[in-house]
């Protein structure tokens, strides 16, 4: 098996969707010049205030009541976001286990795996699952539990409305855009949740998710993402 993947790497090398280097045989699909180049809060609790003061601001009345973490800042234009780029939209799935594995051994660091019962994705629309052939949260969210030994739940809640991209949209055109977006499977809900999504920029898609798994019974949902943008 690893001398067949040497071989394909000789005749179709791999390159970095961060830079465009070629990867060796053993990477992991990013370059170690990129990992070292992305934004990183470093710090857990950094990340977690952060992402907290985001709710607060945005939504004074309906924040999060539990814990939260983040790999990084997402900034416009830079190599992180060429990479999520390739990882949403260019098939590289592979991307989301070794975001997920990240976030995984940052959580386990600080304690927070005791938080929650189980880990949820952020669900997609099944026509544009259908489209990328994959939902990338999911994708994230299985490494996450992998890493954790925690139960990996994608049917809590479902994306009952095909809504359009909220990139370039307002904090108020987000809320509209996924307003009775997301609604309860109708199986019984976990109390403590770890809710799992790629970006986080205004939270008005998390927080869809959130009430939907609140109004089934959910009392302790945190959250980790990739990157926080807001």
């Amino acid at each position: 098996m690893v001398m067949r993947d040497d071989i394909l790497h000789l005749f179709y090398p791999c390159v970095c969707p961060g830079c465009g280097s070629q990867l060796y045989a053993d990477a992991e699909g990013i370059c170690p010049e990129c990992i070292s180049a992305f934004d990183a809060f470093g710090d857990a609790d950094a990340s977690g205030y952060a992402i907290m003061e985001l709710f607060r601001r945005n939504y004074p009345d309906d924040t999060l009541s539990g814990k939260a973490w983040a790999l990084y800042r997402f900034h416009k234009n830079d190599r992180l976001q060429r990479v999520i780029h390739a990882m949403k939209y260019e098939g590289v799935s592979s991307l989301g286990k070794v975001f997920g594995r990240f976030l995984g051994e940052m959580i386990a660091g600080c304690g927070g795996d005791d938080l929650y019962s189980c880990v949820v994705p952020v669900p997609l629309h099944r026509l544009k699952v259908f489209d990328r052939t994959y939902n990338q949260s999911e994708i994230i969210a299985r490494s996450v539990a992998s890493v954790l030994r925690k139960d990996f739940r994608n049917d809590l809640v479902v994306r009952k409305k095909y809504t359009r991209s909220q990139a370039g949209l307002s904090l108020q055109e987000r809320l509209r855009n996924v307003r009775d977006a997301f609604e309860p499977s109708g199986r019984v809900v976990p109390k403590s949740i770890l809710l799992v999504d790629d970006v986080l920029t205004t939270g008005a898609t998390v927080s869809a998710v959130k009430n939907a798994l609140e109004s089934e019974g959910a009392e302790h949902i945190s959250l980790a993402t990739i990157a926080l943008a807001g």
